[in-house]
Order: C-alpha cells, then sequence, then structure tokens
C-alpha cells in the first residue's frame, strides 16, 4: 500500500500542522506495510519540521510565485499514478483545497473532503460532518484510490522519536519533478497584517456566532467578557462576514487557531471548520438554546438556553456576589 501525503504552505513554509496527517497516515495503514511519501507542492518554501525519516520526500519544481492549481493537480496526479498511490491525503485549507478535489477527477480517485476521524476496523471507514456538523457520514472505503482532506486539529501531531539518529535537518530521499512552464503562471498571494495578538495572550476567551443576531447585541457579549480578567471576544466566520466583528477575531480553519484556557461558545453551532480552531482550548464551555448543537459533542460543559436568557441572569448573579 501507498500513501501519498500533501504539505500544506502557509506563509511561504509548510504549515507545521502537515505532521497531523502522517498521523491520520498511521491510522489508514494500521498494520499493513506502507510505503508513505512527502509531497510539497513548491519548492522555494522554508521546510521547519522533521518527519519519519522512511519518508520518500518529492518536490515540485514550481516556486509558490507561479502557483497554478490546474497544473499542479496534474502533476500530482501524474506522480500518483507511478508510485500506485492507494490514498492521497492534504490538510482541508484554503491552500490545498483549492487544488486537491481536481486531482481525483485526473486520478480517477473517491474525492473526501474535511475528515475528522479514520476508523480502521474490520474495515477502514472515514468520517465527515454535514449539514452544518449536525450530522457525522461514515463513508465505507473500497479499493478504488481516495483523494481526501483532513481537517486541522482533528489529529494529533506526528511527533518523531528523539533517540532515531536518523532524523535531522534534511529529508531523505529527495526526488525533484520538473513542471512545464505552461503549467505555471505569475501569481502574487496578498496577506493582511494582522497586528491583533489579543487571541494569543488571553486566558479566557468568548466565542460568538449567528444566533447573536446583530452587531448590536454584541454589547452583551463584552459586558459577559469583562467578569472574567485576561479575556477577549471572538467570532465565527458568519460573524465577521457579516461585519459585527473583524477578521482578525474570526476563529477557525480560515481564521486563527486558539489555545485558550477557557473557551466559552455563545450561540455557536460548531461547525467542522470552527472547531478545528478551538479544539486547543483546555476547557470548552458552549451556550446554545440547541441540544443538538455540534458545538456540545465537544464541549468539556454545556448550558442549553437561550444566550439572552442565561446570560443577563449570570451577570445579575455575579453581582451580587
Amino acid at each position: 500500500m501507498c500513501i501519498l501525503i500533501i504539505a500544506d504552505i502557509k506563509n511561504n513554509q509548510i504549515n507545521p500542522a502537515t505532521a497531523e496527517l502522517f498521523t491520520a497516515a498511521n491510522t489508514i495503514a494500521k498494520d499493513i506495510i506502507t510505503t508513505v511519501y512527502l509531497l510539497i507542492p513548491c519548492n522555494d518554501v522554508k521546510i521547519t519540521s522533521n518527519y519519519r525519516p522512511d519518508v520518500k520526500t518529492i518536490v515540485i519544481g514550481m516556486s509558490i510565485y507561479n502557483y497554478n492549481a490546474q497544473g499542479l493537480s496534474k502533476a500530482i496526479a501524474s506522480i500518483a499514478h507511478d508510485i500506485k498511490a492507494h490514498y492521497i491525503i492534504g490538510l482541508h485549507t484554503p491552500f490545498t483545497i483549492d487544488f486537491l478535489p481536481s486531482i481525483s477527477i485526473e486520478y480517477n480517485a473517491h474525492c473526501i473532503t474535511q475528515v475528522h476521524t479514520i476508523q480502521h476496523d474490520e474495515h477502514l471507514t472515514f468520517v465527515r460532518g454535514s449539514c452544518s456538523g449536525k450530522l457525522d457520514q461514515y463513508i465505507d472505503i473500497d479499493n478504488k484510490p481516495v483523494v481526501a482532506s483532513i481537517a486541522p486539529g482533528s489529529f494529533d501531531e506526528y511527533v518523531a522519536d528523539d533517540t532515531d539518529n536518523s532524523i535531522n535537518d534534511t529529508i531523505n530521499e529527495v526526488t525533484q519533478i520538473t513542471i512545464a512552464a505552461a503549467e505555471k503562471q505569475l501569481c502574487t498571494f496578498i496577506t493582511k497584517e494582522n497586528k491583533d495578538s489579543s487571541l494569543d495572550e488571553a486566558d479566557i476567551i468568548i466565542g460568538v456566532g449567528k444566533g447573536i443576531g446583530s452587531k448590536d447585541n454584541l454589547t452583551l457579549i463584552y459586558n459577559f467578557a469583562k467578569i472574567f480578567p485576561h479575556s477577549a471576544v471572538a467570532g465565527s466566520r458568519i460573524v465577521c462576514d457579516y461585519g459585527w466583528l473583524p477578521y482578525s477575531k474570526q476563529v477557525g480553519i480560515t481564521g486563527k487557531s486558539i489555545a485558550p484556557r477557557v473557551y466559552i461558545a455563545c450561540a455557536i453551532s460548531g461547525s467542522s471548520q470552527h472547531i478545528a480552531g478551538i479544539k486547543g482550548a483546555k476547557t470548552i464551555i458552549a451556550i446554545n438554546k440547541d441540544n443538538d448543537a455540534p458545538i456540545f459533542n465537544i464541549s468539556h460543559y454545556g448550558v442549553v438556553e437561550d444566550i439572552f436568557t442565561f446570560i443577563p441572569q449570570f451577570l445579575e448573579y455575579v453581582k451580587r456576589l
């Protein structure tokens, strides 16, 4: 069996979360002898992580500034044919998801996105969320090749054994693959500088979702946050898309990943994209009037109540202390 791992690129270097894909690959392989390849999509990115010493590395001869999703997907599909890859996995991030589904078409493979769990008992099963995370789909894998995107934060990062002397700063068995000039294009990545570090420094983060109703109702959330020391307010993607909070406050796959001591989710349903950004929190508390909200599945504590009922009563109680 052969597994091809596609490294995710973020800020001109390999995204550290790529290490989670090695844990996913171990789950897929289980006790089966497996050859694992790490594919680096661009040849001018900074490599900052060490991985398994037995991994064979393939580097696409394309600059990040000549990025072309169509050309890249064709090149990766060709590589998959050459190494006879059974599974091609990458992170479900804006960069990788731009070309990953196209690989399944070029390679005639199943395409499964936003996988958060892999079960390998009698059969290999990929689990992904659906219906805004309220339901899970269990997909049994047959003999056809699979291209899958893995939700960041779903697996622990693979940690190399420090006692293994074969692990060093070099990449083992590097193979350079050239790509035709016609498949390249001039590409400029535009990123907005974010000087807001409040979410990185806060001990307690109050997250707010679409259920807040309007920007005016954020006053309630800010008053709630004031009673906690070293706190900050964050939002789901939809809240930031509506302009109720700046994008520097967005938490999730396309926002920030946070790791506070406590995360309190207010009126947040709990989509897989948002959950991926809060898994680093030590304690997660959810307040939601929908007792079937997916956020309760990963919360340590839950309050089934409307935030407009619970939070004012909670603030009144604190005042009386």
